[in-house]
């Protein structure tokens, strides 16, 4: 008898019961990628005289960071508290501020300066 203890019922249920975490596991995110979803609400534009603005609805309130190329690391900054208090602790660290201004700056090169032409005659 392989149910030796146990109703068939009870064993199905163990069975759903495994199958449920197992499909819970399947669909956890990572921080990073949550912070990037998240990065799909923030409004971008370009900062005067450097740089970009990136609008943040937190709650009820919307808030401006202004985020900036680090001359010695090439990297962005942004002055949201997530970015200074992780970033400076994780390497390559990224806010939704900076995700949503990479997106903004990869869109805008697609869309005004990107030729596939001039990729072409590189490659060849």
């Amino acid at each position: 008898m392989p149910f030796v203890g146990s109703s068939r019922k009870d064993f199905l249920k163990s069975v759903m019961r495994e199958k449920k975490i197992e499909s819970a596991k399947i669909h956890e995110f990572t921080p990073a990628e949550q912070r990037a979803a998240r990065s799909e609400r923030v409004k971008v534009y370009e900062a005067e005289p450097y740089g970009w603005i990136a609008v943040s609805e937190s709650g009820q309130e919307e808030r401006q960071y202004h985020l900036f190329c680090e001359p010695q690391t090439r990297h962005l900054a942004c002055t949201c508290a997530d970015f200074v208090y992780r970033g400076n602790a994780e390497p390559g660290y990224e806010c939704k501020h900076v995700s949503a201004v990479l997106k903004f700056i990869a869109r805008r090169y697609l869309a005004l300066e990107y030729d596939p032409r001039r990729q072409s005659a590189r490659a060849a």
